[in-house]
């Protein structure tokens, strides 16, 4: 990881769908597209929150902090992800995950990706920063969203994506490099109270990656 700039303060900005020349944000799905022309950096498809989300995600993010990694075509990577886990997975976020899995090794050509299910309660990667990999995608399923700016002369305060919002992210190993000045982080929780503080993150990468 390169880190690019020094911690801002906890608070984000509001989302808009023009929030930063290197961003591209809609409720679109196929905004996710934008992320192959030069001067973006980071494509956020914005997503409602499904009806019962919360209630069924509320086990996995009760069993915050863990981690569960594995690499493989989507199917098989996803199941390996499940076994690792330390409870059930209900189907909704099962098949959402497989959704973008396939969609991720279909949009990058790679028959294998590796998968990160994480569940976070700590300031974890807080310095804005550039992911070092080809592309990355992260998805929030539950508590605060990535956060991204644009950092140069004046940094100001980032925005901050929602829950269940797709972030695809250009890092120091894509071709043609990206922008500069277009960096992310995980949000702060540490100022937050202990019961808002979990976060359920997802994240894909391409194959051969373990950070």
């Amino acid at each position: 990881m390169s880190y690019l700039c020094e911690v801002f303060p906890p608070d984000a900005a509001p989302l808009s769908e023009r929030a930063s020349p290197c961003a591209a944000v809609s409720a679109d799905e196929a905004v996710l597209l934008e992320i192959l022309r030069p001067e973006v950096a980071l494509a956020l498809w914005l997503r409602p929150e499904p009806a019962g989300w919360r209630r069924a995600t509320d086990g996995l993010l009760a069993a915050a902090p863990f981690r569960a990694a594995c690499e493989d075509r989507p199917e098989a990577a996803l199941d390996r992800l499940r076994a690792g886990l330390p409870g059930p997975v209900p189907l909704d976020l099962a098949t959402d995950m497989l959704r973008l899995a396939q969609f991720f090794s279909t949009f990058t050509g790679h028959e294998r990706v590796r998968l990160r299910l994480e569940g976070v309660r700590d300031d974890s990667c807080r310095r804005l920063h550039i992911d070092a990999v080809g592309l990355r995608l992260l998805c929030t399923y539950r508590g605060a969203g990535t956060q991204w700016t644009m950092c140069g002369p004046d940094c100001r305060a980032p925005h901050q994506a929602p829950a269940l919002a797709v972030a695809l992210l250009k890092g120091t190993r894509y071709a043609p490099p990206p922008p500069p000045g277009c960096l992310h982080r995980s949000p702060p929780v540490s100022h937050l109270p202990e019961g808002r503080r979990a976060r359920l993150l997802f994240c894909i990468d391409e194959p051969g990656h373990f950070a």
